[in-house]
C-alpha cells in the first residue's frame, strides 16, 4: 500500500514538473528580430540574454525609433528605446530646447518644451533630455549655447565634461572641455553631457558602477545621431544599466562617438507619434511622472 502511494506521489510530481515546464516555454515564444541595432547590440556586446520583444518604426523621413524589451545577461527584464537619426537629411536639424524658449534659467518637462518651439516651419518630431542641472535653479551643469549665443562657459565638476554642439555649417559635433573652447564660437548650439564613453570608435574606462536609468548620445562619421534611453528602477519593468554598458551598446549601433548625458528621474524619451496629432513619451520616467528638466535637444523636421 505505502508502494502504490508513493507511485502515485512520485507520477503526480513529475506531471505537475512537466506541466509548469511547458507552460514556462510557451510563455516565451521566439522572436524574430527585426531591427538591425537589435541585432548588432546582440552580436556585438554580451548585455542582452534574450530578446522578449523588438519593433522598429519611422517616426519621420530619416528618423527611426526602436523599441526593445530584453532579458539582461544578469537575469534582469529591460527596455530599451532608441532613435537613429540621418542627420544628413536636409529637413533635418538638431536644436538646443531650454524652458520656454528662454533664458535665465528654468525648469520644464521635455513635453513642454515643444510647445514653445514648435511651429508650422520647426515641426517638432523627437526630444530627449540632456545636460545635469541644478534642481534648485535649472542652471545646467555644463556649457550652454543657443541660437548663436554663448551663454555658459563653466563647467560645474569633473563629471561635467562634455558636450554635444550643432556647427553653424549644420554638422554635429561630440567633444570635451578643451573642444569646446577652441570651437564655441562656431556652433550654433551647444549643450552639456557627463562622461566620454566612446572615443575615436574606441571605449573609454569609467569610474562609476551604480545601476541606474541612463540617457546617452551618440554620433558616427556617416552622419547618423543616436539617441538611447534604458529605464530602471522597476523590477518587473527594467532595472538599469552602468554607464559602460551604455556605451557598449551605443558603440554597438554604430556610434563612434558617444557621451553620458542625465539620467535617472531625468531620462525622457519622447516623439510625435506618427500616427496622431500628440507628442508622446515613449519610456517610464522613474519618478512616474515627466521630470521638468533644465534643458533638451530636439530633432525639427523643417518643410
Amino acid at each position: 500500500m505505502h508502494r502504490i502511494k508513493l507511485f502515485s506521489l512520485l507520477s503526480l510530481l513529475y506531471f505537475t514538473i512537466a506541466s509548469c515546464k511547458k507552460d514556462s516555454q510557451a510563455q516565451v515564444p521566439h522572436v524574430t528580430i527585426k531591427s538591425p541595432l537589435t541585432q548588432r547590440m546582440m552580436d556585438s556586446t554580451n548585455i542582452i540574454a534574450k530578446v522578449f520583444s523588438d519593433t522598429i518604426f519611422q517616426i519621420s523621413e530619416g528618423v527611426q525609433e526602436t523599441d526593445v524589451h530584453y532579458l539582461s545577461r544578469e537575469g534582469y527584464s529591460m527596455h530599451m528605446f532608441i532613435i537613429e537619426a540621418d542627420m544628413n537629411n536636409p529637413k533635418l536639424k538638431l536644436e538646443a530646447a531650454t524652458p520656454y524658449d528662454a533664458t535665465p534659467y528654468a525648469m520644464q518637462t521635455v513635453p513642454d518644451m515643444v510647445k514653445y518651439i514648435n511651429g508650422p516651419n520647426s515641426k517638432v518630431v523627437a526630444g530627449v533630455n540632456a545636460d545635469f542641472f541644478n534642481t534648485t535653479t535649472g542652471e545646467p551643469r555644463g556649457i550652454l549655447v543657443k541660437n548663436n549665443k554663448v551663454l555658459k562657459t563653466t563647467w560645474f565638476n569633473d563629471r561635467s565634461s562634455t558636450f554635444l554642439g550643432v556647427k553653424k555649417d549644420g554638422k554635429l559635433f561630440i567633444g570635451d572641455r578643451a573642444e569646446f573652447a577652441a570651437m564655441q564660437n562656431d556652433l550654433e548650439d551647444a549643450l552639456g553631457g557627463g562622461p566620454m564613453l566612446v572615443k575615436n570608435n574606441a571605449m573609454l574606462t569609467q569610474t562609476d558602477l551604480t545601476i541606474e536609468p541612463r540617457t546617452g548620445i551618440g554620433l558616427n562619421e556617416q552622419g547618423k545621431m543616436y539617441w538611447m534611453v534604458i529605464d530602471g528602477r522597476s523590477f518587473y519593468y527594467s532595472n538599469g544599466i552602468t554607464i559602460t554598458q551604455l556605451g557598449q551598446l551605443l558603440k554597438a549601433c554604430g556610434a563612434t562617438k558617444a557621451i553620458n548625458v542625465d539620467g535617472g528621474g531625468s531620462s525622457t524619451f519622447m516623439i510625435k507619434h506618427p500616427l496622431a496629432e500628440v507628442w508622446q513619451v515613449r519610456n517610464r520616467p522613474s519618478d512616474g511622472t515627466n521630470r521638468a528638466v533644465g534643458n533638451a535637444w530636439m530633432i525639427i523636421s523643417k518643410p
